[in-house]
Parts: C-alpha cells; sequence; structure tokens
C-alpha cells in the first residue's frame, strides 16, 4: 500500500514498477492455501468438494500468471487499488460477522426448534400408546425435517426414563460444532467420541465428554453444547 501511494504522488517515478512482484507473493500465498484446503477436503473424505477447488483454483491461477506477465511490462503510472482491498475487505467481513451471523445463527437455531414440536409430539404419542418410547427412528426417509439451510436432519435416541433429540447447526465460533439438544427430564448429554462410550461409564463418561461449553436456552428443556 505503502508502494502504491508513493507511486501515485510521485509522478516522476524513476524506479522500476514492482506491481507485479507483490502480485507474485499474492499469488503464491493464495496456491498454498488453495492446496492445503484441496488436502483438507481429501482427508475429511470429501473428495468432490476437494478435486472441485483444486481444479477451480488452477483456473484461475493460469488465468492471473497472463495477467501478472501483462503486469509486469506495463507502465508504473497506474495506481493500483488492490492493497486498499486487501485491507477493507477483511474489516467489512468482520463488521458483517459480528452485526449479521450471531443473530442469524440464533434464529435458525430457534427455528429448527420450532419445527420440531410435531416431532416430540409424536414420540410423546408413541410413549402414550405403547407405554415406552421407540429404540430408534433409524429409516431411509426422514419425515420430520428442520427446514433450515445448514441443518441437515434431527437425531433421536433413547436416553434413560426418555430421550435426547438434537441436531447440528453452523456456529459463528470459528473451530467449534455446536449441538442443540432436547430432553424433557433435562438430563442432557453429548459425547465427542463414541469409543468413551464404549469404554467409560459413569461419573468417568461425564468427565470425559469433551464439551467445552454448555448453555441453557429460553425454551425449556433445550441446550446447545459447543465442541472443539
Amino acid at each position: 500500500m505503502i508502494y502504491e501511494t508513493m507511486k501515485r504522488r510521485k509522478k516522476d517515478w524513476k524506479h522500476t514498477n514492482k506491481t507485479h512482484h507483490f502480485a507474485i507473493a499474492a499469488l503464491v500465498v493464495a496456491s498454498i492455501v488453495a492446496i492445503a484446503a484441496s488436502l483438507s477436503a481429501f482427508l475429511n473424505n470429501n473428495r468432490s468438494f476437494g478435486i472441485i477447488t483444486l481444479v477451480v483454483c488452477i483456473y484461475i491461477i493460469s488465468k492471473i500468471v497472463v495477467k501478472l506477465k501483462r503486469m509486469k511490462n506495463a507502465g508504473n503510472g497506474r495506481f493500483n487499488p488492490t492493497p486498499f482491498y486487501l485491507i477493507c475487505i477483511p474489516i467489512v467481513v468482520t463488521l458483517i460477522r459480528f452485526m449479521f451471523i450471531v443473530p442469524a445463527t440464533e434464529h435458525s437455531r430457534n427455528y429448527a426448534i420450532r419445527h420440531s414440536e410435531k416431532l416430540i409430539q409424536d414420540i410423546e404419542a408413541y410413549h402414550k400408546k405403547n407405554g415406552h418410547y421407540p429404540l430408534s427412528l433409524l429409516s431411509v426417509n426422514k419425515d420430520y425435517e428442520p427446514s433450515v439451510t445448514g441443518i441437515k436432519e434431527y437425531h433421536y435416541e433413547p436416553y434413560g426414563n426418555a430421550y435426547n433429540l438434537y441436531f447440528e447447526q453452523f456456529t459463528y465460533e470459528i473451530g467449534a460444532r455446536e449441538i442443540v439438544m432436547y430432553n424433557k427430564l433435562d438430563e442432557h448429554a453429548m459425547t465427542s467420541h463414541d469409543m468413551d462410550i464404549l469404554e467409560y461409564s459413569g461419573e468417568e463418561l461425564n468427565i470425559r465428554r469433551g464439551d467445552r461449553h454448555k448453555y441453557d436456552l429460553p425454551i425449556p428443556h433445550w441446550k446447545y453444547f459447543w465442541f472443539d
């Protein structure tokens, strides 16, 4: 940014144009990030996303390389606003995150909770009819949907004398996974690793569950957990 500002102010700028050097450095860093994103997708068994990311990045880089050659041969007088974009865009994104993402996350969470009312009513009707809660709701087709972008489905499991009904949604907390859960007896429990459930029990299992935070919601019998 300093270089571009000085170049613009000094019309008799005599130095060799170095704008393309900064562009090359940015391209190298972006390429490293793109490769890391592709490898991360492969390691998380999302091969299609990894391949798409890699192909798109290769295409974009090939186009940028041609422009870099033109930039190298261009005159020194033209001002390049890219450094200002690199400052302004992160600031704008950060402001948007704090102004809109938190309310949007809360809205989607509350919306999915409201949509679960019919499922909870039908589970309770099953209990009233049969004297116990269903052992599983495992099925090919899901008839009860959250109807919220980013929340795939509701999950159910019997737990003690009641059951846990939960869903996972996107959270504004970087690196965290949010689990939103209903338990009519307020005996909410979620574990980070299934291996711990098989190896431990009782208080020792509770210690190892791995949730970073547990929050109460204003809606009765609902809580949400944050896991790393």
